[in-house]
């Protein structure tokens, strides 16, 4: 199997196997840390980063909105420019995979 047909060399082929993973990994990390007593995303946003792990490219991440899901509307957005899942700064009007409309 070339490269170009198994994902590899095309961030954009990612599978959807490699998206959930980053996002357990995610979703482990944020566990791990309320067992032991420790906020790590308060903490990492408190210190000025992001605490998002998941490189933008798994996620399929794009700086506007998919209809009208987007960042600001999404469970893992940290307002002003952070994620849960996403690595580094991400806008409002963003939009991803792991996008999870919140609760009202």
């Amino acid at each position: 199997m070339s490269k170009e047909q198994n994902g590899t060399e095309n961030p954009q082929n990612l599978s959807r196997r490699d998206v959930l993973k980053g996002i357990a990994i995610t979703a482990g990390v944020v566990a791990a840390g309320a067992v032991v007593g420790v906020n790590p995303i308060g903490a990492a946003h408190a210190a000025g980063k992001c605490p998002g792990i998941t490189p933008k490219a798994s996620l399929q991440y794009q700086p506007h909105p998919k209809g009208k899901e987007q960042c600001s509307a999404c469970a893992n957005f940290i307002a002003p420019h952070c994620c849960k899942v996403v690595a580094g700064s991400v806008v409002p009007e963003g939009y991803c995979m792991a996008f999870i409309l919140k609760p009202a």
